[in-house]
C-alpha cells in the first residue's frame, strides 16, 4: 500500500533529525525475522533509550544525503533497518549482536558512531567491552589503588615507629624499676 506524501516528509524529517542528532546508527539486514522477533528487538532497544527503524531505502538515502553520515548509503541495499543509538552505544551493540546470534539470518552492516564508520568487525568489539557502569568502576578503583597503597605504606611506617617508641619507653621503665630496687 503506498504512503501519502505528508507521510512520507514526516517520515524524512524524523529520519533526518535522528541522523542529524544520534550518537550513532547502526545499519542491520533483517531479512528473516518473524514480527515477534522484530518487536522485541525494538523493545529492548527502546528500554536503553534507543530505537530500531525500517524505512523504504529511497527515503533513508534522501534523509542521510545531508548529513554527515552520507558515506553510509552504500549500507542501504536490501531489507535495511537502522539503530539509531542512544547514550550507551556499548549497550546497543551487545543487543545487536545477541539478537544476530539468536537469528541467525539477521546481519549487521556497519554503522556510524562518533562521526566516524564502524565496520560490523567493530561492532562486534564494541559488544564485548563491559558496560559504562563496569567501566568507571574499574577506573575508579585504578584511580583509588595508589592513594590506598600510599596509606598502607604510610600506616605501616607509623605502626613500626610507634612500636619502636614504645619498646624504648618500656626498657626505661625496665631500667628505671632496676636502679630504684638497687
Amino acid at each position: 500500500m503506498p504512503i501519502s506524501k505528508q507521510k512520507k516528509e514526516a517520515i524524512l524529517a524524523d529520519l533526518k533529525t535522528a541522523f542529524g542528532e544520534t550518537g550513532g546508527a547502526v545499519f542491520t539486514d533483517f531479512r528473516g525475522v518473524n514480527v515477534a522477533g522484530m518487536t522485541e528487538l525494538r523493545a529492548k532497544l527502546r528500554a536503553q533509550g534507543s530505537r530500531y527503524v525500517v524505512a523504504k531505502r529511497t527515503l533513508a538515502e534522501r534523509a542521510l544525503a545531508e548529513t554527515p553520515a552520507e558515506t553510509l548509503r552504500t549500507l542501504l541495499e536490501g531489507a535495511t533497518g537502522i539503530a539509531f543509538v542512544g547514550e550507551e552505544p556499548v549497550v546497543v551493540a551487545k543487543i545487536l549482536v545477541d539478537f544476530r546470534k539468536e537469528y541467525g539470518s539477521f546481519a549487521i552492516k556497519g554503522g556510524l558512531l562518533g562521526g566516524e564508520f564502524i565496520g560490523p568487525e567493530k561492532i562486534g568489539a564494541l559488544a564485548r567491552t563491559p558496560p559504562r557502569d563496569v567501566l568507571l568502576a574499574m577506573l575508579f578503583a585504578a584511580m583509588k589503588s595508589p592513594h590506598a597503597s600510599l596509606a598502607a605504606v604510610l600506616a605501616g611506617v607509623l605502626r613500626k615507629a610507634v612500636a619502636t617508641l614504645a619498646a624504648v619507653a618500656d626498657k626505661r621503665r625496665e631500667e628505671e624499676a632496676a636502679a630504684s630496687a638497687e
